[in-house]
């Protein structure tokens, strides 16, 4: 049991000087006041800087220690700052003091390089070397599951990421969720074992191949051996690289949150200049267009002659079509091998034959010279067609206003990319365009990891498979040390199988009971009676579950955090190791009935409970009234400038 007594601050972020909170020794809650950029948020850094060494920005996003200072107190030469915090475990007094100053003594910082981040740890008044001080911390609070003791609104919303599956940050608090339950000391166990089985297996195979009836088994076996052994490299590998892709694929994800409305603005104006360039284009089109019919535009004086001189041409086309088909068809009849009229199907005779070369020879002079005049009609008639087309003003009109169309067009894309421009003026635009190609990498890299992670898996049990069918053959044989062998291998494989199946019966214990102690914790905070249970699923996600029996399926920010706050009661009332939840603005979505309620359940949630809030989320009556006894002490964080903040009691003493 983790017990925090004081804290004290010199020179931490707004915090000038050296400055001091003592925790109240009874059980409860402890409220500290301060409105919005007094320090509330640096309270909770602060705690995480003496334990890790590691200070966090909203987004989770590292900051720099150089920037951590107290501005005021840099100014006036005195650079560097300091936490300590005196707390106890299991009894056991600690005093733990991290400290940062510069590398060259009164020289102004200008990076982390210029600075030394140092820290010591005294157990019951003894300092403890540098190793001895890291395990004891790491037995205190181990990194990976402070996020169940030291957390805002902010990081209560990734709860809601057990529910999705495929979820770096997800997986990454379902880890977490496993360790402080102390499921690891079981995996460990079991990973032993199954080191204990693979050493077990290579000495049946060394004792097969030391027998000449087994020999080729054995080797076999010791490929298989080999092979397994490689398989488990490159799963454990690539668990990692799946692991850091998706950490990748999450911190992207963030920054495309960050950046959306960016990005859409980006889009608008890429999409602006798509459509901008696509008018002008068609704009010098139709000026072409326009610049043609212009040309033409003398033939409306002409169009009446134009179309009395197109009546007489057709009129003379006609006619002159009329006697080409005549002279051909004649011509076809009057040939020699043509015995019947292809119209009226009679025979041909001798006299009509005669007759019609007769005709012919009439007509054959003007038949040259009607082609010609055939071919100058079309000829004149295309031209005066054309001309009759220009002569149409309304043609022109269209055109024209087509055009200006087409002008205003262009101006309205300029316009709004003129406005879109100067939104974007002091935006990173090629920044934000490398993180959706950076996203788009990391998801195909994620694709290729994926399926080679599965590929591996399936050469795992097939190797599994192969093994095991030697190790069969190998016991019908048997024989001198190779049963001693068979014999070990078989006790590690009982062994590692019996532990396996005790991790699995283990955690989806954990999982009932944790399910039912956040049932408990949720029915007490949510102010929703047909809201009756939550359901877990195997990453410890919470799904809230109507009297009906059907999943609430759409759940607001307000219930997240009713959600995630029952969750972390529950591994409270079911861990091993349990300390003090320090919570910064937890009330920012609810309502006041929700506020009530989890007011009055804070001391259920944990021995120390204290809350970092403004007097506009959780007034101090209200508060009061709530939490009646339980409320153990109250401070307030009091501007003294932009950059200093005093911790006083709520009264104003010191």
């Amino acid at each position: 049991m983790l017990r925090l007594d004081a804290i004290q601050l010199e020179n931490f972020g707004p915090y000038k000087g050296r400055q001091r909170i003592d925790f109240p020794r009874d059980d409860g809650v402890v409220i500290i006041y301060g409105e919005n950029m007094r320090g509330k948020t640096t309270l909770l850094n602060a705690l995480r800087f003496a334990f890790f060494g590691k200070f966090f920005g909203r987004g989770s996003k590292a900051i720099e220690v150089s920037k951590i200072g107290n501005q005021e107190a840099a100014e006036a030469g005195d650079y560097g700052f300091e936490v300590r915090l005196e707390m106890k475990h299991d009894g056991v007094p600690y005093r733990l003091t991290r400290s940062c100053r510069p590398i060259i003594p009164g020289t102004l910082p200008t990076s982390d390089e210029d600075l030394k981040v140092d820290y010591f740890l005294e157990r019951d008044g003894a300092i403890l070397s540098p190793q001895e001080a890291g395990r004891e911390l790491q037995r205190i609070l181990p990194e990976e599951i402070s996020r169940f003791f030291l957390f805002d609104a902010e990081l209560l919303q990734e709860y809601e990421d057990l529910l999705v599956g495929d979820s770096a940050v997800g997986d990454r608090i379902a880890a977490a969720i496993e360790r402080i339950l102390g499921l690891p000391h079981l995996t460990r166990a079991r990973d032993s074992l199954a080191q204990a089985k693979d050493r077990a297996a290579k000495l049946e195979a060394s004792a097969a191949q030391g027998n000449q009836r087994t020999k080729e088994l054995g080797s076999l076996l010791s490929q298989l051996v080999a092979a397994r052994e490689a398989l488990n490299n490159d799963l454990e590998r690539q668990g990692v690289e799946l692991a850091a892709i998706r950490q990748e694929k999450t911190f992207l994800e963030e920054r495309m949150r960050k950046n959306e409305r960016t990005a859409t603005l980006m889009d608008s104006k890429d999409r602006l200049e798509r459509e901008k360039a696509n008018l002008a284009e068609k704009l010098e089109m139709d000026r072409v267009r326009v610049k043609d019919e212009m040309g033409m535009a003398w033939t409306v004086v002409l169009a009446p002659r134009i179309r009395e001189t197109l009546v007489e041409l057709k009129r003379e086309d006609a006619s002159l079509q009329a006697s080409v088909t005549r002279s051909k068809l004649l011509s076809q009849i009057a040939d020699d091998h043509v015995t019947h009229c292809p119209l009226c199907a009679q025979r041909i005779g001798h006299d009509a034959r005669q007759h019609l070369a007769e005709l012919l020879r009439d007509r054959d002079p003007d038949m040259g010279k009607s082609m010609e005049r055939l071919a100058e009609i079309s000829s004149q008639i295309a031209a005066l067609e054309k001309h009759e087309r220009a002569a149409n003003p309304q043609v022109l009109r269209l055109l024209l206003e087509g055009l200006a169309e087409t002008e205003r067009a262009i101006h309205s894309r300029s316009e709004e990319l003129k406005d879109l421009k100067a939104k974007l003026e002091d935006i990173d635009e090629e920044g934000v365009r490398q993180i959706r190609h950076d996203y788009e990498r990391v998801i195909k890299e994620l694709n290729v990891l994926e399926m080679g992670l599965e590929r591996t898996q399936a050469a795992l049990l097939k190797n599994e498979a192969d093994r095991q069918n030697i190790q069969n053959k190998l016991a019908k044989i048997g024989g001198g040390g190779l049963d001693t062998a068979r014999e070990h291998f078989q006790i590690a494989n009982d062994l590692f199988d019996l532990m396996n199946a005790a991790v699995g019966e283990f955690r989806e214990k954990l999982r009932v009971r944790v399910e039912a102690d956040a049932t408990r914790h949720f029915r007490t905070l949510t102010t929703e009676p047909e809201f009756t249970d939550l359901r877990i699923n195997d990453s410890y996600g919470l799904t809230i579950i109507h009297k009906s029996g059907q999943q609430v399926s759409i759940r607001s920010a307000g219930a997240e955090h009713i959600v995630a706050l029952s969750l972390v009661a529950a591994l409270q009332n079911n861990a091993p190791l349990r300390g003090p939840i320090i919570i910064d603005s937890p009330f920012v979505r609810l309502d006041g009935g929700h506020k009530d309620n989890i007011m009055q359940a804070l001391p259920t949630l944990a021995s120390q409970v204290v809350l970092l809030v403004y007097e506009d989320e959780m007034a101090p009556e209200r508060a009061r009234r709530a939490l009646k006894g339980n409320l153990k002490a109250e401070f307030k964080l009091v501007r003294r400038s932009a950059r200093h903040t005093v911790l006083t009691a709520k009264d104003g003493s010191l």
